[in-house]
Formats: C-alpha cells, structure tokens, sequence
C-alpha cells in the first residue's frame, strides 16, 4: 500500500480496508474537467475506488453535492454537516479556508467512491473519508 495517492499522503490501512483483497495496486490521476481531479485505485487490473477533488459553488451543502454522486443515497450526515457516507462511498467538503484562486466562490468536496468490488463498510469509508479531506487541506490543492 502506498502512503501517497495522487500526491496526497493518507495513512495505507485507511485505504486497505476499503479495498478488495488482490495481488498488485495501480493508481491513475485524471482530470475530466477544469474543477476535478480523480484518483482511481485498481486491484488486480479492475477499478476498485475512486478519490476525488471536485470544485462546486458555495451554494452547495454536502447533502446536495452526495446527490451527484452513485451510492450516496440515504447516507449518514455528520454533527457538523461537512461529510456524508454510506457503506460504499462518501463526500466531505473542506474547511472555508481551502480557497483558491482558480476557483473562487467555490467549495472543494472530496469524494470517496468504491466500484463495485462487494466492499460495504461504513466505518472505514468514513474513517477514509474524513483522513483524505482533511489531507488534501495540507495540501497545494487548497493554498
């Protein structure tokens, strides 16, 4: 296991537990549009989760962001509204501080998204979910 993913550094048993069990580990960063970065994670050669930083407006609560994304449905919201997860997948927004100046007036989610590999975990999609937002907010991608 890695302690980077796509730059950004997250301790290997977060990700572990949210993998299916395999032999070799790729990650490919991709960009599909101007506000997104992604970091799929594949096992054995098949997509197995998916890390991603998604610019959206401040308009935006973490409750109507999840609605964009698969497996978010009827998540659990946390006390303070930044993050919502389910077994599967999760999205968290990061603090207010996290501006940059490609993106103004917006907010910087993170999305954590498993494929399809049998892994229903919601305390470790959590525990993923909260590590990497708050990692990528000590990193570049919020300065």
């Amino acid at each position: 296991m890695p302690s980077s993913l796509c730059g950004i550094t997250v301790e290997p048993a977060l990700v572990k537990a949210v993998l299916p069990g395999g032999d070799s580990l790729t990650t490919a960063t991709v960009k599909p549009n101007g506000g997104t970065v992604r970091c799929n994670l594949s096992v054995d050669g098949k997509d197995a989760l998916s890390l991603a930083q998604a610019w959206w407006s401040q308009e935006q609560t973490t409750a109507t962001v999840s609605q964009g994304y698969s497996h978010t449905d009827d998540g659990t919201l946390s006390e303070d509204e930044r993050f919502v997860h389910t077994g599967r997948a999760g999205v968290g927004r990061t603090v207010s501080s996290c501006e940059v100046s490609e993106h103004p007036e917006q907010d910087l989610y993170i999305v954590v998204e498993t494929r399809d590999t049998g892994v229903d975990d919601p305390e470790a999609i959590e525990k993923l979910l909260v590590a990497y937002t708050k990692a990528v907010e000590g990193s570049p991608a919020c300065r």
